[in-house]
């Protein structure tokens, strides 16, 4: 077994939980071995990109291996593992030596320089300068986070809660749906948690008491145990921020993103409440007009509960138009829209995809190596019309589509391997999902797009160093590329291609794709409230005076117009606040912004490749070697602007 992928290809070793223990320990000494030695080294920063590819080539596959193995001790052995990588880089960033070295490096090219400023703020918010005794309690609050943010996600991921519903209960499903879910010895529908069994029954099921007991059951996934782990969470980071003498968990985080500080974070968000309270109220109107025609009930009275909302939305969109989501899937067939994205993409950014045959931890998983097209650059360092940029892959790709028990629940884009020119270095992205096997809803297909703009992001990426590549973006603009990216499920231009990849399938006429974007609109009210919501909550839980998880998210969403519903335990759930967004999730909305405003680049063509290979050449090769701000400015030729983000959560 071997670390190293071949020359030609770009791929992952898949580990048995043995060899997650052997190769965890083996990187943590050779980079450790490194690091002790680092001061001495020619060049400093040369040294710490090395250094770096060593813990990378582990504990990126270790990462991603966590979420998707089959293996529950393979699984096991990852949450170990990815503790004591969490102790080590503490301890890394913790190391005078190497702070004073970086200090005394003088840059000799602009990478050099943005690699020194990030390692120096690295340093910085590792706890170097702190006094010892301080010093040495951050590093246990950052192991102690790490090992709750793996229990976190694990008490979600392998929940294995079956409910039941019998057949009556499952009236307005669709007969696919029935004919996929497994049934008990009584004949009654068993579902899971998987958002294939989840959405497609919120969404359609008539029996209102069927959806509230799934929706109270699902909002409750995390069990009481996780309110216990966020609670410590929450708690632990306020004592970051006292340690480093900052008001706020949130003063400590912001400081490195495009907003800078927790008060432009709650201007925004000021801003956006101004917006979306009164399009929230619009359409929870007209969802209860919709609630009291179909039930009977006086308009007064047909109050729209969380578990009606997705229910009653569907059927408006149907009504005004004809747009049915289930239905759908028989236009977006899932291997059909794979190939899909793939041509799109192809012909967006000038690449090549072909299938692979490589080792892989399930036989679901399919392979992609990535190649340039015939007469694009293999990188921005690499001459025009090069032999390599036809034969040789300049990354790969994993997409693990399907859901299956143990494996992550949601839709992801992992990291597994960052490029580094400097060493030839090849990237690796995954990315992962839970989808039905035998088509998409149109939700479903935007889901799709937005997480391979996360893939894209990785294995486009050209940066001179590892540490710069892919995603390592400011927190809150790492979603734009990505929400960006979601358009091409709504556009003409893009849509138009399906037709050689769909076979049997109906086809997407310019009438369907108009429905579809004007049905988009509506909800916009509702969707952006929730974000809203979720982006507030998480800066209170980042603010001066948390409190408790539970009473807090009770008392916020209580003064919404849905309320809250006694019982549930929504925070025990809520994964993005428990790991890597915490005083960030305003971000999915800052970035929507920037994204609706780099959009406008394209104009009417969506797939006008001109802009596309800007973009990539611009935005997506560039990784963190710039501020986020300053490449969109450039790619834009303009300041950015948030009009048509505004526009956009009004439902206009």
């Amino acid at each position: 077994m071997s670390l190293e992928a071949p020359p030609e290809r770009a791929t992952i070793p898949i580990l048995d939980a043995a060899e997650v223990r052997e190769v965890s320990e083996r990187a943590l000494a050779s980079a450790a071995e490194r690091i002790a030695d680092i001061h001495n080294a020619a060049n400093v920063l040369d040294a710490w990109d090395d250094a770096g590819t060593i813990v990378e080539d582990a504990f990126g596959p270790i990462s991603l291996l966590n979420s998707v193995h089959p293996d529950k001790d393979v699984r096991d052995a990852c949450d170990v593992a990815l503790v004591e990588e969490s102790s080590f880089l503490t301890g890394v960033f913790q190391n005078e030596a190497f702070y004073h070295a970086v200090l005394r490096a003088e840059p000799r090219t602009p990478a050099e320089s943005e690699l020194r400023k990030h390692l120096l703020e690295e340093f910085e918010d590792g706890g170097v300068s702190l006094p010892p005794a301080k010093r040495e309690r951050f590093r246990e609050i950052s192991e102690r986070l790490t090992e709750l943010g793996q229990e976190f996600a694990k008490n979600i991921r392998e929940n294995t809660t079956r409910l039941q519903f019998t057949v009556e209960e499952c009236d307005g499903l669709p007969q696919s749906w029935l004919d996929r879910v497994p049934r008990d010895d009584d004949g009654n529908v068993v579902v899971s948690f998987d958002y294939p069994d989840y959405v497609p029954f919120i969404m359609n099921a008539r029996n209102e008491e069927a959806r509230r007991r799934y929706w109270f059951a699902y909002t409750n996934r995390g069990t009481p145990r996780n309110l216990e782990v966020l609670d410590e969470i929450v708690a632990l980071r306020k004592e970051i921020a006292d340690l480093y003498e900052v008001p706020s968990f949130a003063h400590y985080v912001t400081k490195r993103n495009m907003v800078e500080t927790p008060e432009t974070v709650n201007r925004f968000l000021t801003e956006v409440r101004n917006v979306v309270t009164q399009a929230e109220l619009r359409d929870l109107g007209a969802l209860a007009e919709l609630k009291a025609e179909m039930t009977g009930l006086p308009v007064e009275q047909a109050r729209i509960q969380r578990w009606d909302a997705a229910f009653y939305r569907e059927r408006l969109r149907e009504q005004r138009y004809a747009i049915d989501q289930e239905a759908l899937r028989k236009y977006f067939p899932t291997p059909a829209m794979v190939a899909w994205m793939l041509d799109v993409t192809s012909r967006l950014y000038g690449l090549r995809f072909e299938r692979a045959t490589v080792p892989l931890w399930h036989e679901d998983v399919i392979y992609l190596d990535v190649f340039n097209a015939g007469g694009v650059r293999a990188s921005s360092r690499a001459s025009e019309g090069a032999p390599e940029a036809r034969t040789t892959p300049i990354g790969g790709i994993y997409l693990d589509l399907y859901p299956r028990d143990g494996k992550y629940k949601h839709a992801a884009a992992w990291p597994v391997r960052g490029v580094s020119a400097r060493t030839g270095r090849k990237p690796i992205s995954a990315l992962v999902t839970n989808f039905n096997r035998e088509g998409l809803t149109h939700d479903e297909v935007e889901t799709l797009l937005h997480e391979f703009g996360h893939v894209l992001h990785g294995v486009l990426s050209n940066t001179y160093y590892l540490a710069h590549s892919g995603t390592s973006v400011e927190r809150d603009f790492v979603e734009a590329p990505s929400q960006m990216y979601e358009e091409w499920a709504s556009r003409v231009e893009s849509l138009a291609l399906l037709r050689t990849h769909v076979g049997d399938a109906p086809a997407i006429d310019e009438s369907l794709v108009q429905r579809l974007r004007a049905s988009n609109k509506f909800g916009a009210g509702v969707d952006y409230g929730r974000q809203l919501l979720y982006a507030s909550f998480d800066m209170a839980l980042a603010s001066e005076n948390p409190g408790r998880t539970l009473d807090v998210w009770s008392l916020m969403e209580g003064a919404t117009p849905m309320g809250y519903v006694d019982g549930t335990q929504f925070p025990g759930t809520f994964e993005h606040i428990a790991s890597g967004y915490a005083a960030g999730y305003y971000g999915y909305m800052w970035a929507k912004a920037i994204a609706l405003d780099l959009l406008s680049a394209f104009g009417a063509d969506i797939m006008n490749d001109e802009v596309g290979r800007r973009f990539r050449t611009m935005i997506l090769s560039r990784g963190s070697e710039e501020p986020a701000r300053v490449m969109v400015e450039r790619f834009l030729e303009r300041p950015v602007a948030s009009d048509a983000f505004f526009v956009h959560i009004g439902g206009e």
